[in-house]
């Protein structure tokens, strides 16, 4: 009893200490509220009566919500009143002077001397309207000069320091120029198809033009110290660098579409099927109104085609092909190449049952006969006119019927074949050789 007695007091003198702390706190929290409150008001009779005056210029409150000297972008601009976030730091008329000279030695033809001054202003004034100017004079003095390698150069550092430089739409002509003319020096056999890409027609009724006999065109590895016109290793990749940077830096521009298609034939000729397939891919999707369209969806699915491996390795690209083939057919009616599209499905198809018939004997060797039933009966049902399907009733006949217990569709199939062929009856034509890829490969596959 005692030490409950003990316990009930020591409660009460808890509650007893919280309340008085409360008070406490209410009476300072009050206080506060007063001070400030009296600070208010000292404030407001020091501004005057006029602060509640109906005259919006006058008093403290008009003060703070009138819109008198407040101007927009076009009215600070005409009174030259800029902030330094908008304008960047003022420049004297001694400095503009200095970057309007490197314009000036262009305009002039002296091309040597606006390197030498576009050099000088590009670096003191980086990240500036002045800087932008000087920086793309600089590379249009070195492209005027024949240096390419260097303009490429020029021009990238634009496209660094200055993203949405208003230079863009010249810039990009120069580097799908400096593309084409590497290009065309590097491959010749190329010319005609580099220009046909561009929008240009050329008819060339001469002989095709010879390879190239230059050393460090055919070896990339070797330096060029003779042709200041050409970078000094890899003209071929530095040309597809100029390409990309049209279509990173001006993707809306009128050669993003050009400069696309120009890098996905140029992968195509070196039979790097996967990376020309990628860039006519974004052709497509990115560019559905170009005149490059149709070519997109053609050669496409004929790069697709090309990736195949063969039957044991993976047939996403035979799928592709075929979709973009048939996508075809139904986009470009008027097509010229309806008719080669038609034989190409033809073997594609061919090439499907290809694939799925190994399948078949994939399991076929690995001893598992429900497997091969199964996948035999997948192969019947769809692609039933190929000889592949031929092969696979016969081999559906030779598996006994114990081995397919459980599996009740697979016997109803089984019992619903026709009648073995007679060893007389004809038969549908196996592909030989290799399986065609190519549009274009003489190597056809002949059916009936």
């Amino acid at each position: 009893m005692f030490l409950r007695r003990m316990l009930d007091r020591r409660k009460d003198s808890a509650h007893r200490q919280r309340l008085l702390n409360d008070r406490v706190d209410a009476s300072v929290l009050a206080q506060s509220f007063r001070v400030r409150l009296s600070l208010l008001f000292s404030i407001l009779l020091l501004s005057g009566c006029s602060s509640f005056s109906d005259d919006e210029d006058s008093g403290l409150f008009g003060r703070m919500t009138s819109i008198k000297g407040i101007r927009g972008p076009l009215e600070r601009s005409l009174y030259g009143e800029e902030s330094a976030l908008e304008l960047g730091r003022r420049y004297t008329e001694a400095e503009r002077r200095e970057a309007r000279r490197c314009r000036e030695a262009y305009d002039k033809g002296d091309f040597e001397q606006a390197i030498k001054l576009g050099k000088k202003t590009a670096k003191k004034f980086k990240e500036s309207s002045l800087g932008e100017e000087a920086q793309f004079y600089l590379a249009e003095s070195h492209y005027a000069l024949g240096k390419y390698s260097a303009a490429q150069n020029d021009y990238a550092q634009l496209f660094e320091d200055y993203p949405s430089t208003r230079y863009v739409e010249p810039a990009t002509r120069r580097l799908f120029s400096i593309a084409r003319v590497w290009l065309e020096v590097a491959e010749p056999v190329a010319r005609n198809e580099i220009r046909q890409v561009s929008g240009e027609k050329v008819i060339d009724e001469g002989p095709p033009p010879k390879p190239p006999l230059d050393p460090t065109l055919r070896v990339r590895v070797l330096p060029n110290f003779h042709d200041r016109g050409r970078p000094m290793f890899d003209t071929q990749g530095r040309a597809l660098e100029c390409l990309k940077s049209i279509w990173m830096n001006d993707p809306t521009g009128p050669l993003a579409d050009d400069a696309l298609m120009l890098t996905a034939t140029y992968y195509q000729r070196h039979d790097n099927y996967v990376e020309a397939d990628r860039y006519f891919e974004i052709l497509r999707e990115e560019y559905p109104d170009s005149p490059h369209l149709e070519e997109a969806f053609l050669l496409g699915a004929h790069v697709k085609q090309m990736s195949y491996q063969g039957p044991y390795y993976e047939g996403r690209e035979l799928t592709g092909a075929r979709k973009l083939k048939e996508q075809s057919l139904q986009l470009f009616p008027a097509s010229h190449q309806r008719q080669q599209l038609r034989k190409d499905l033809d073997q594609l198809y061919l090439l499907e049952a290809q694939r799925a018939w190994s399948k078949v004997e994939y399991y076929q060797k690995k001893g598992r006969p429900r497997a091969v039933a199964i996948a035999c009966i997948q192969l019947l049902s769809e692609y039933p006119d190929t000889s592949f399907a031929k092969e696979a009733r016969a081999l559906l006949r030779t598996i006994d019927r114990k081995e397919l217990a459980g599996l009740p569709e697979v016997s109803e199939f089984l019992d619903s074949l026709p009648a073995a062929e007679s060893p007389g009856a004809p038969s549908e034509s196996v592909p030989d050789g290799p399986p065609v890829k190519s549009v274009s490969d003489p190597r056809v596959i002949e059916q009936g």
